[in-house]
């Protein structure tokens, strides 16, 4: 028996043309489409709700019926070495709002990714994903939460949780290549944090230079260990009463959307305890600065994730035994300032535009 092996498979997504209405199908073009290549494994779920006639009398012991009532998609896509084609795409579908902008007239861009405003649809796109031989087209996606970590001596790691629509299709269309990137590694970090009244949150982004602060902020990029943060938009589809749709959702929207931020510091004073009992507020931002996209430009591939407030939940006690440097866990709760958005995130590569 020739069996299909693990490592067949391949995915693509229309990262540069979002769906014209939710559930549209996109052209699968290089103008639309974009491959993705060193994802940890595409392992989808058709997470259709199944039901039988059990419930009720049929005359049979073990019941005679059974249907799909409803289809459903899911996937969890995650780059451990990320780049930033995927962090563009994947926080930029989760926020839903891009700004692109050009390094004069190279082909370099940034784009400053925050959320949209509520009430504002998020970006659906179409995803076409192969494994043992099977090729599926699924419409209707929607990042539902995204997740970027890093650690020190490693790279940076972007995690997305899709939901489909639960339409599906069997395709056969060649998949498009990913763009020519490195990953985006924490060697080439920067790590910064502020508090109180001089936090000061810049419009856009300074590669290799902070800006949340109005002085001089405090430089984590020796204490720092890790960090994660989380976006959660809590994504619930809409069934409605489909006519003629398969019983596939007729389209998504946001619940309340969440956020986490966790990160381990070098322990080395009792700063950061007092910011926990004086519930202070703090700024931080966390960047990686790597190559240069173009020849005679000033962008270079990277990202930068701002958090204009958030205030510690727990104290960062010294944490360690005998033989350890002892290390703070740190644990927030993401707030808004009443001017910025709650989070800003800068990605920076080849890509003029996504989801446009």
């Amino acid at each position: 028996m020739n069996t299909k092996k693990g490592w067949e498979q391949s995915l693509m997504i229309s990262s540069k043309t979002k769906e014209a209405s939710y559930g549209a199908a996109v052209a699968v073009i290089a103008d639309n489409f974009q491959g993705i290549k060193a994802f940890s494994d595409y392992s989808p779920e058709w997470a259709d709700v199944v039901e039988t006639d059990k419930d009720t009398v049929s005359g049979a012991e073990h019941g005679t019926d059974l249907d799909i009532i409803s289809q459903g998609f899911k996937v969890n896509i995650a780059q451990p070495r990320a780049k930033p084609n995927f962090v563009n795409a994947m926080v930029g579908a989760a926020l839903g709002s891009m700004t692109p902008t050009q390094d004069g007239a190279l082909v370099a861009y940034k784009q400053k990714i925050v959320p949209v405003a509520v009430g504002t649809a998020l970006p659906s796109f179409n995803l076409i994903g192969k494994k043992g031989g099977l090729q599926y087209l699924h419409k209707g996606c929607k990042v539902n939460s995204i997740t970027l970590s890093g650690e020190e001596g490693k790279a940076l790691s972007c995690e997305a949780e899709i939901i489909g629509s639960g339409h599906r299709a069997t395709n056969a269309d060649s998949f498009i290549a990913e763009p020519s990137e490195s990953w985006i590694l924490m060697k080439n970090g920067y790590c910064w944090m502020e508090d109180g009244a001089n936090i000061s949150i810049a419009a856009a982004n300074t590669q290799g230079s902070e800006d949340i602060s109005s002085a001089t902020p405090e430089d984590l990029k020796v204490k720092i260990k890790k960090f994660s943060w989380k976006w959660n938009n809590n994504l619930e589809g809409q069934p409605g009463f489909g006519a003629g749709n398969s019983g596939v959702f007729q389209d998504m929207d946001y619940a309340r959307r969440t956020q986490e931020l966790t990160f381990t510091l070098r322990f080395e004073d009792d700063a950061h305890v007092a910011f926990f009992e004086a519930a202070t507020a703090l700024a931080m931002e966390i960047e990686v600065k790597g190559a240069l996209i173009a020849g005679g430009g000033a962008m270079y591939y990277g990202m930068a994730l701002r958090i204009p407030r958030f205030k510690l939940t727990k104290a960062p006690l010294p944490q360690g035994g005998v033989g350890d440097s002892l290390t703070a866990e740190y644990s927030c709760d993401i707030q808004d300032d009443g001017t910025n958005p709650a989070v800003i995130v800068e990605v920076y590569n080849a890509i003029a535009a996504y989801y446009a």
